[in-house]
């Protein structure tokens, strides 16, 4: 794949639609590796999961769930894609915030539109218990959703038209979150699938100050190391301890 002449593709299909289909946003191992990691740290099951297991609007049945600013892993994989999705939207991009999520099977996710803070935003699929495709939808149609909600206006016009978009494991969906109704109509097919879906502002934009879900000053912050006196005995982590031998000195 030329992701050079991908960009330029999915940034004009974004601008005139609304949404783009990125194939391979992450690798498949590095999807299964990171699908993986999460289990492990966070539990894979209702006695050992750490993060939330909750129904909320969006979902007809409870779910595995993890805000972004209660694992940092979270964070830092989206903090690292920030430079590629602003290259994908042509705009100087801040995150806000990341969601973790895990629907059980015959699950949907309710059509809805996001708040302010998700001006772009991406779907990312992680993983599917059984490799079934599970399609995210979006409306066809821009709403203006400076004045209402989009919801009632589709709701008064009716005729909601939903593009239906397949996507394997490590493919993301962007998507204008404000202004476009999105969704997953289909019950999931899936014993589960994994999702995570990574929210970011214009920092140059109208909702700028939602950038780190407005929690900046709790963020963005100077690091500082201090040294110990040059006879401080050197630290190794054990299970490191073999391969640092092996480095030389």
């Amino acid at each position: 794949m030329d992701r050079a002449q991908a960009i330029t593709d999915q940034r004009t299909h974004y601008e005139n639609t609304g949404w783009a289909l990125i194939p391979r946003a992450l690798p498949i191992e590095v999807a299964d590796a990171t699908l993986y990691k999460i289990q492990q740290e966070l539990g894979g099951d209702w006695d050992s999961y750490k993060g939330d297991y909750i129904k909320t609007f969006l979902t007809e049945k409870k779910a595995y769930e993890c805000y972004s600013f209660d694992y940092t892993p979270l964070s830092t994989l989206q903090w690292g894609l920030t430079p590629y999705i602003s290259t994908l939207t042509g705009k100087e991009l801040l995150p806000s915030h990341a969601y973790f999520r895990v629907y059980s099977k015959g699950d949907i996710c309710n059509v809805h539109s996001d708040a302010h803070d998700c001006e772009h935003a991406l779907s990312l699929t992680l993983g599917y218990s059984n490799d079934f495709l599970w399609d995210l939808n979006i409306s066809h149609k821009y709403y203006d959703a400076s004045e209402r909600r989009p919801a009632d206006i589709a709701n008064e016009e009716g005729g909601l038209q939903l593009h239906s978009i397949p996507m394997s494991v490590g493919d993301a969906v962007i998507y204008n979150g404000i202004n476009y109704l999105h969704g997953r109509i289909r019950p999931n097919p899936n014993k589960w699938a994994a999702q995570v879906f990574f929210h970011w502002v214009d920092r140059n934009g109208q909702y700028a100050n939602h950038a780190f879900d407005g929690r900046w000053d709790e963020v963005v912050k100077r690091a500082n190391f201090v040294f110990p006196d040059d006879d401080a005995p050197e630290k190794v982590n054990p299970s490191r301890a073999e391969m640092v031998k092996t480095r030389g000195r």
